[in-house]
């Protein structure tokens, strides 16, 4: 069992901690569960806050996992009952972070198995153009039917090819290992550097 507390928030890039330990930063869409896999993973109900209203996390928050690396959970995009002005800034301080962050190792970027969108492939694509390690997570596997998953298994192969990819549902904790494996790889590869 890991432990995990929270430890700060920022909305500025220059407000982070000057903190050299590594960063696995969540990025998906306001919806897409980022703060319901949080508390999956470290077993916490309450450590990040779930709201029933998407696009709440308006700041970078930082979650310390095991004194050794934080969860970084960035606020999600895309969610269309913010002003356009306030999305945009949501954009650049997402990109910001995701571009000039030293510390970031890996990214998971959160997208719901029953609506992926055009949001979700542009984020896939500029992370894969920036060069930023990341691992697809798809989130709420548990609300599709066999053959929605294997429709969604399709869409993605042919949406997102060759992507490193790891279903999730907090319901029913199915591959929730994996994704600890993932931090944790990420994580050790660069304390051996």
């Amino acid at each position: 069992m890991k432990s995990a507390t929270y430890f700060a928030s920022a909305v500025k890039l220059d407000e982070l901690p000057r903190d050299e330990r590594p960063h696995v930063a969540m990025v998906g869409r306001s919806n897409a569960g980022k703060s319901s896999l949080i508390n999956h993973l470290t077993s916490r109900k309450d450590l990040a806050h779930v709201s029933s209203h998407p696009g709440r996390t308006q700041t970078i928050n930082l979650y310390e996992i095991d004194k050794a690396f934080f969860l970084v959970d960035l606020p999600g995009y895309g969610y269309a009952k913010k002003s356009l002005q306030t999305r945009g800034n949501f954009s650049e301080m997402i990109k910001d972070y995701l571009r000039h962050a030293t510390q970031l190792r890996l990214v998971l970027l959160i997208i719901d198995a029953r609506t992926p969108s055009a949001l979700d492939a542009e984020m896939f694509a500029w992370l894969t153009r920036m060069k930023i390690p990341f691992v697809l997570i798809v989130n709420k596997v548990d609300q599709l039917s066999k053959s929605e998953m294997a429709k969604l298994n399709q869409a993605l192969d042919k949406k997102y090819p060759g992507a490193a990819r790891i279903d999730h549902s907090v319901d029913s904790g199915v591959h929730r290992k994996n994704i600890w494996d993932a931090i944790d790889l990420a994580v050790a590869s660069d304390v051996k550097k």
